[in-house]
């Protein structure tokens, strides 16, 4: 038999509504079978669940902002179809806490209190750029490491183009060795150094191979599933917090090294990367725009109201709303002035539509936003990875210039 094949198409076909209006989800499938239909408030809020034989309508209305999700499943397969109602007015359910500019500011104290200790280690590079593993120190007794590349000709300064990556973002210097080639295509020919920091508080490994492996061992060390979880108990041991203060002082570090146009840095980076790029978008002076892709930790309250998935689901996070309050990207959303481009899937499992748009809507300088209508996490329509970077090309033409002037 056929493997089954199930679709779901919406009216609106924007995928954009307004509040109280009614929403049509159209299943349809290759197989005449029982199927389970859910209707839920972005993956958190049971509407309604039924069996329905297809082709089959459901129709469902929000009396507030937020994103409509149907799921539909039978037999291992399954379709998604996600909403936005009035996205625009979504804002965090959480206030904002009142000394979080005195905690962050404390922050920076602390670390800028400890030596730098800051180290450039040569590494097997190619015809064009140089390539080293940096470390420094960090507060909480640990180190920052990154990856840095700039070019062999040092005639002139080069922009700095920042990266971080997804999941437990984890890095190689092989795997590195061709980033900085591959930026310059996407950058429409614009040579420049780059910075990719590294996550976990271990030295990037030498093989690509090695990586999952290495990290493994750590997350056996600190006894956790995910390094993401570590210091829930205080905001200060949290992982993000000797992370984002670690790889904020090797900007600083790199930005004063010969050769770097430190008016021109851009930021790249999706998924936790995109959450990062928030955070260094509001703490540092450094970055002038940045891309922030279907971003994390937006809004980390609002699945106490039924809003939405609370970063998929992690019960370690859900438990620990008090420490996870001085990480929330839409509070730093609200110091972040230099353009950004963000995105956001309709039917994202990970990073919620909602969240992401309490981000987005607390911005409050230049933004563009990518609606992934019909994807989730991962992916997008053809025209998604050409346009964020064309537009973060631009950006970048756009500093240069100003430097001439």
């Amino acid at each position: 038999m056929e493997e089954l094949k199930i679709s779901i198409e919406c009216k609106p076909l924007s995928h954009l509504c307004h509040v109280g209006e009614t929403v049509e989800f159209y299943i349809t499938a290759n197989q005449t079978i029982p199927l389970k239909a859910e209707i839920t408030i972005d993956a958190e809020t049971l509407l309604s669940t039924q069996m329905i034989t297809p082709p089959a309508t459901l129709k469902a209305s929000l009396p507030h902002p937020g994103f409509l999700r149907c799921a539909v499943s039978a037999e291992g397969a399954g379709a998604e179809c996600g909403v936005g109602v009035d996205p625009d007015q979504i804002r965090p359910l959480m206030e904002e806490p009142e000394d979080f500019d005195e905690f962050w500011a404390n922050a920076f104290k602390e670390r800028d209190a400890i030596p730098a200790d800051f180290h450039m280690i040569p590494c097997e590079g190619t015809d064009e750029f140089e390539i080293y593993r940096l470390d420094c120190a960090n507060v909480n007794g640990l180190r920052s490491y990154a990856m840095f590349a700039q070019p062999r000709d040092k005639s002139k300064k080069v922009p700095l183009y920042v990266m971080f990556g997804g999941g437990e973002a984890y890095i190689s210097e092989s795997s590195f060795r061709n980033e900085p080639a591959a930026i310059k295509e996407r950058m429409d020919g614009i040579t420049c150094a780059v910075l990719f920091f590294q996550l976990p508080p271990y030295p990037p490994v030498v093989n690509a191979d090695d990586r999952q492996a290495r990290h493994e061992e750590f997350l056996k060390e600190i006894g956790l599933r995910r390094y993401i979880f570590y210091g829930l108990d205080d905001p200060k041991k949290f992982y993000a917090y000797p992370s984002i203060l670690g790889s904020l002082r090797l900007l600083d570090l790199v930005v004063e090294l010969p050769g770097i146009n430190k008016d021109a840095v851009v930021y790249s980076g999706a998924s936790h990367g995109g959450g990062f790029g928030l955070y260094y978008a509001c703490f540092s002076k450094h970055i002038k725009a940045a891309f922030c892709g279907v971003p994390n930790f937006g809004d980390i309250a609002g699945f106490l109201a039924g809003r939405h998935i609370s970063d998929s689901n992690s019960p370690e996070f859900r438990d620990h709303v008090d420490t996870r309050k001085y990480f929330d990207t839409s509070f730093c959303a609200r110091r972040i002035t230099i353009p950004i481009f963000m995105s956001v899937g309709f039917f994202d499992g990970a990073c919620a539509p909602t969240a992401v748009y309490a981000i987005y809507n607390n911005l409050a300088g230049p933004k563009f936003m990518f609606n992934k209508i019909n994807h989730g996490h991962g992916g997008g329509p053809r025209e998604y990875a050409p346009m964020h970077r064309l537009w973060l090309s631009e950006q970048l033409k756009g500093l240069l210039e100003e430097k001439e002037i």
